[in-house]
């Protein structure tokens, strides 16, 4: 970063557990046609049955499945531990509980950044 006149001024650590990044990932239904996304761990049932497209277009993604989830959330793990580890101690390194709800993370990130 130096070499080419860099510096880095926030890093932000969104951190979730397993089990939470699992339950995302397994209940996520999407709508192929306006791309609005579900959860069936975390949405109520009416509000996915009820969504304004037809049902037909409620689709789960092929790759949404336990052992790809396990595979990628260790890979995540392996690579980014080490980083992790080394910017931890910084000052400019924001670990935020990415297991709340989005506005709640959003406004976090947006306090950090001071927008």
């Amino acid at each position: 970063l130096n070499g080419d006149n860099q510096s880095i001024n926030f890093i932000l650590f969104l951190k979730v557990n397993r089990e939470i990044v699992e339950k995302r990932i397994l209940g996520r239904i999407t709508c192929e046609k306006c791309n609005k996304t579900f959860n069936e761990f975390f949405d109520k049932k009416e509000d996915i049955q009820n969504h304004e497209c037809e049902k037909k277009y409620l689709k789960r993604r092929k790759d949404d499945n336990r052992e790809t989830i396990i595979t990628r959330y260790d890979e995540y793990i392996k690579k980014t531990k080490p980083v992790l580890d080394f910017y931890s101690s910084r000052n400019y390194f924001h670990e935020i509980d990415g297991s709340s709800k989005i506005q709640a993370i959003s406004n976090k990130i947006e306090q950090i950044l001071r927008v």
